[in-house]
């Protein structure tokens, strides 16, 4: 594993200044992205901070599934493609790759998100994560999680997340999209032995802790909003955001769209393993301000319950606490859900549309981010409805 891209230990971690650069940004023309890139860039030191002349670069979109880039569910390959252009200016060597979900052809992700053909109009590499083989790391909090060798050879990470809600975790930025960094069948199995909010909170802290990038560049040009990371709504936050600390830079586009980094629970966890900055008292904003880029309006996951009951009573009340897939209508009976389901509690007659075993539903929501037809709804247990009423307006 390449020494440049990790840092172990607290030490490391306090010398990183924790600051989050802003720039406007209104469409993904290439020369409005350029220009804001370079005013992030020139901001946090200039991408020669992060990268030096023959070092391999590894460019880490989100790339969930095989979604045309209009709708906001991937990372807009306009951004790689500038970001790209600057590395190679500082001597780098790009290249890019994901792990998307593992129900998906990752040709087909390639081809319809657009990053097939932007990397090769630009001469960039793009690897399958799938087939380059993997290593298990030990992560600080003691789990051990496969990561994909192309991932821990790589001399820099930086990862170009899409800024989105989620229904898990409630928003999904920089810290969620090295979970990418694990093969496909991997992430299956780890969503079936971490099937609550905290555990996975805590699986995600872990692996960032080790995986951790040089620089986080996110695309805000476009986010979702609503029932993400795949059936929400795109809406246009115009802008973009860059930092070395990728909690640093979650915490301030949570505070730009209104969101309460106490329900993103994979931030406190950060902060517990002190592998970034989480307080936004903490964090000098550089270039555009907050109040600048905040929108009108920014609708979260109608799941939302990291808020409505104490801590304490969740494990007492696990029983009644539950979020499952109800299936719609619109359904095509394609069989992606079954397939992605982590604990095989999803099965389908030919023609018809999937059965869920209910006591085998682990609630991590795969199903909803496959689902090519947004026919996935997926409900709370009319406990946590209930408190839901009470407590929200």
């Amino acid at each position: 594993m390449r020494e440049a891209q990790q840092f172990e230990t607290e030490s490391d971690i306090s010398r990183l200044p924790a600051k989050v650069a802003l720039a406007p940004c209104g469409s993904y023309s290439p020369a409005e992205i350029e220009s804001a890139l370079r005013n992030l860039l020139a901001n946090i030191g200039g991408i020669e901070r992060f990268v030096k002349p023959g070092q391999s670069v590894l460019l880490k979109p989100n790339l969930l599934s095989d979604k045309e880039p209009e709708r906001a569910i991937t990372t807009h390959p306009e951004v790689v493609r500038a970001l790209s252009r600057i590395v190679k200016q500082a001597g780098g060597k790009p290249f890019v790759a994901d792990s998307p979900a593992n129900v998906v052809k990752i040709e087909k992700v390639w081809e319809r998100t657009g990053f097939g053909a932007m990397c090769a109009e630009e001469g960039i590499p793009l690897v399958n994560l799938e087939v380059a083989g993997w290593e298990n790391v030990t992560l600080a909090n003691g789990f051990s999680v496969a990561v994909a060798r192309p991932v821990l050879d790589a001399d820099v990470i930086i990862s170009v997340p899409k800024v989105k809600t989620h229904m898990l975790t409630i928003f999904t930025g920089a810290v969620k999209n090295i979970y990418g960094t694990v093969p496909g069948f991997h992430k299956t199995t780890l969503h079936k032995m971490f099937p609550t909010i905290p555990e996975f909170c805590r699986l995600l802290a872990g692996l960032y802790g080790k995986v951790r990038p040089h620089l986080s560049v996110a695309d805000a040009v476009i986010g979702m909003e609503g029932e993400g990371p795949s059936a929400g709504s795109p809406i246009k936050l115009g802008f973009l955001a860059a930092s070395a600390d990728s909690a640093a830079l979650d915490t301030i586009v949570c505070r730009i769209l209104g969101i309460n980094t106490r329900d993103v629970q994979y931030l406190g966890e950060v902060a517990k393993l002190n592998r970034g900055e989480t307080d936004p008292g903490k964090i000098e904003v550089v270039g555009a301000e907050i109040a600048q880029l905040k929108p009108a309006s920014f609708r979260t996951p109608s799941t939302l319950v990291g808020r409505l009951i104490p801590g304490r009573l969740v494990k007492l009340l696990q029983p009644y606490i539950w979020i499952r897939p109800s299936f719609m209508d619109t359904c095509v009976s394609c069989g992606r859900c079954v397939k992605a389901c982590p604990a095989a509690a999803l099965s389908m007659e030919k023609g018809k549309k999937p059965r869920l075993d209910p006591p085998k539903c682990v609630g991590c929501c795969c199903c909803h981010e496959i689902c090519p037809q947004n026919a996935i709804e997926m409900r709370l247990s009319p406990f946590v409805s209930f408190f839901r009423r009470g407590r929200l307006p």
